[in-house]
């Protein structure tokens, strides 16, 4: 019997044509900057959003810096909003991935999903590209009275009613929140629309000024006034609930001698540090992240105007112009609160 071989060659016609896009890649320490790449696959449950606007968060500064460390390729980035392909419905991207079936998701908890739990421009690619795959039930959609910008900072707005709802204030309490940075500023102003009386402490007088703006009863320059004691004036026995949003290990050591007896202190900024808790009798301390619960919440505020974000905006930049935009993050010069990063 003669056998016959069979040869195929491949059709050209048949190879899909890789395209590329433009996205924020991080190399190393000090080395961020935009690359090509592959456009993602939208496969499964996930579509294509296309990027329309973002902000640099501290956490992005951490990487950056050198302080937190990643898989060098990772695209970065985690609060953005943009533009569904298949609908054209604006939306904010939700960054945290979660199942919704395991312990901690039915308890309310999807922080710490325990079958994914990752995080978009740390543990996979984040939303500083042109744009990106992701599952429908990480977008929220965005009402018209809600602007690109506004919506680019939603991360910390969502993080700062999940601190809020933890510390659990009551009407007329005090409220100390360390550091007056983007995610301090706002979350003075949550403090407030939970009835919370406020003191705003930070090194720098002109972010003060904007918290003091945005309503808080006390503002104190740690660097000119010894915080504990001005607090303790203001309060007489401490402060209520006690935010650190400062991200120092220094202000962490602080609380203690900040928060009342039987007070509740929220770690935000920084978890490391030493607490002699010696005078904090009965004190609750907790460290918590990012929730998606909050995101609609955080969305609808930002509707009603019941916060205000477009007034912490300093800097715009392109994406093509994100490695000036994150040297201008951390150039205290010049004086940055929250950088905008826009298509």
């Amino acid at each position: 019997m003669r056998c016959t071989r069979l040869i195929v060659y491949p059709c050209p016609l048949s190879r899909r044509e890789t395209c590329f896009l433009k996205a924020a890649v991080y190399r190393g320490p000090r080395n961020i900057k935009i690359e090509d790449v592959a456009e993602p696959k939208v496969k499964g449950r996930k579509v294509l959003v296309k990027f329309k606007a973002g902000s640099i968060c501290g956490t992005d500064m951490h990487l950056y810096r050198g302080d937190w460390k990643i898989k060098r390729g990772r695209i970065i980035g985690h609060d953005a909003c943009g533009v569904r392909a298949d609908t054209g419905e604006r939306v904010v991207m939700m960054p945290l991935a979660y199942c919704g079936m395991c312990y901690f998701c039915q308890r309310g908890l999807p922080t710490f999903c325990e079958r994914y739990g990752t995080f978009a421009g740390i543990d996979r690619n984040g939303f500083f590209a042109e744009s990106i795959a992701i599952r429908q039930r990480n977008l929220i959609p965005l009402p018209d009275s809600v602007s690109d910008e506004e919506a680019g900072i939603i991360e910390p707005v969502a993080l700062g009613l999940h601190v809020l709802d933890l510390l659990k204030p009551n009407v007329g309490d005090w409220a100390t929140i360390i550091g007056q940075g983007p995610i301090g500023l706002l979350m003075t102003q949550i403090a407030q629309l939970k009835g919370c009386k406020v003191i705003a402490i930070d090194l720098e007088d002109y972010r003060l000024k904007l918290a003091e703006k945005y309503g808080a009863d006390a503002c104190i320059n740690a660097q000119k006034e010894d915080a504990v004691q001005r607090v303790k004036e203001i309060t007489k026995r401490g402060s209520d609930v006690v935010v650190e949003a400062a991200g120092s290990t220094k202000t962490v050591e602080q609380t203690p001698f900040l928060v009342r007896k039987a007070g509740r202190v929220a770690l935000v900024g920084e978890f490391k540090g030493y607490l002699d808790l010696g005078n904090a009798d009965g004190a609750s301390f907790f460290t918590t992240y990012i929730s998606p619960v909050e995101y609609p919440t955080a969305v609808a505020l930002l509707a009603n105007k019941s916060l205000d974000v477009k007034g912490m905006i300093t800097h715009k930049f392109k994406l093509a112009e994100f490695e000036k935009a994150i040297q201008t993050a951390d150039n205290a010069a010049e004086k940055p609160l929250k950088v905008i990063i826009t298509e």
